[in-house]
């Protein structure tokens, strides 16, 4: 059979049970023919008829679908047709994420691996239409958070952005769809001067206790926490200089790429709490011991937290390790070791700190961060002024 641009032919497949339109689309540069293939299914109808019957109402069947072909073929569009979004998607996290964040890579592999291969993976890339990432983007919608759906649905238009750079597909549909409103995600909170008291007792013997305390009491970001070195933590500080100088910790690095902080604001230097010293000093001589015990295994990175080889540790294990302390403390489970530093704000808040220096404290580019992100967190009235104001007119 022939058509407009090139001939096909059509042949009954007997383990596949389906009929097949090869279309021949001439030679490559070694000499080797290129042949693209559709297929069809007859219904039950159709299967008492001569063949020559079924090959005709087959060949009916398949001539949009050849037309395709060979209008994604004068575009230059190489995809099989067993090239289906799961490859897009797994093509684009072997490839298209190099140079990021580990964070960052690790974040997509979850989405993908637990929000699109799973629900809209098998459809064939050629044959994803804009009411299927419509449909889907929908579901996601009634379980998961406004910011989860954006990630969610930024990583499968950039797989296609990717086959459609490849020549893998014609056109990025899920680029024409909307990202519909989830829902409200949890809102961080904050522990009480209480309950900081009770995860500060119930971190005592605790291998993340040190951790713990230190974040609660300096106001660390977690990936702070995670890259601080012993290089820049001082545990005496010159108590004889003029002025004197209090022990300290150096927060320069974190874990995001390039080994820095989040701000160059976040560069910051801080004065240790009594207790955040005695927490650093027992996971010193801890540590001390851990590296006698696993000998030639040990990883020296300097590290002041990390797994039993010296190596870094990952967001998951700290979450675990934190969340064992809070269940101790009898405050449950649900709290994530982010709340550490919004519990940092509140508590200095509370106590009546300037927003100024706790954003100096936190390492905040301008006071006006530490209002937008941490606003629950932060003092809601500032009283004193209609205090001064009800003695001066206490008579009136």
């Amino acid at each position: 059979m022939s058509s407009e641009n090139g001939d096909y032919s059509v042949y009954y497949d007997t383990d596949k049970e389906r009929w097949i339109a090869a279309v021949s689309l001439g030679f490559d540069g070694a000499g080797k023919r290129i042949r693209r293939k559709a297929s069809v299914k007859l219904g039950a109808k159709w299967a008492d008829l001569p063949i020559e019957e079924q090959r005709e109402q087959a060949a009916k069947l398949l001539k949009p679908k050849v037309r395709e072909l060979l209008k994604e073929a004068e575009k230059g569009i190489k995809s099989s047709a067993n090239y289906r979004v799961r490859n897009a998607v797994e093509d684009f996290l072997a490839h298209g994420l190099k140079g990021r964040a580990e964070k960052t890579v690790i974040q997509a592999r979850s989405l993908a691996n637990h929000q699109i291969i799973p629900k809209i993976g098998n459809y064939r890339l050629r044959d994803l239409r804009a009411e299927h990432v419509d449909l889907w983007l929908d579901e996601l919608a009634e379980d998961l958070a406004t910011k989860t759906i954006r990630q969610v649905h930024g990583l499968l238009t950039r797989a296609i952005r990717m086959a459609e750079k490849r020549d893998l597909v014609g056109r990025n549909v899920s680029a024409l769809c909307e990202t519909p409103t989830g829902q409200a995600g949890r809102p961080s909170k904050a522990l009480t001067v209480d309950q900081a008291a009770a995860v500060i007792k119930a971190s005592a013997g605790e291998s993340f206790g040190p951790y713990v305390i230190v974040s609660l009491l300096t106001g660390m970001r977690t990936e702070e926490a995670r890259d601080l070195t012993w290089t820049n933590v001082d545990l005496v500080g010159v108590p004889d200089g003029t002025p004197p100088v209090p022990p300290s910790v150096a927060v320069w690095r974190s874990v995001r790429a390039g080994g820095d902080t989040k701000t160059k604001k976040s560069r910051r230097t801080l004065a240790l709490p009594k207790l955040a010293v005695e927490a650093l000093t027992q996971q010193k001589a801890d540590q001390a011991q851990v590296r006698r015990r696993v000998g030639k295994a040990w990883q020296d990175h300097d590290l002041v937290f990390c797994k039993e080889d010296g190596t870094r540790l990952d967001p998951m294990r700290v979450l675990r390790g934190f969340r064992r302390i809070t269940k101790k403390a009898g405050l449950g489970k649900a709290w994530t070791p982010r709340e550490l530093r919004h519990s940092f704000v509140s508590i200095r808040s509370d106590s009546g700190v300037a927003i100024e220096r706790i954003a100096d404290l936190v390492g905040h580019s301008t006071p006006n961060t530490t209002q937008t992100v941490y606003r629950k967190q932060l003092r809601p009235v500032i009283t004193q002024g209609a205090e001064a104001m009800d003695l001066v007119f206490r008579d009136e």
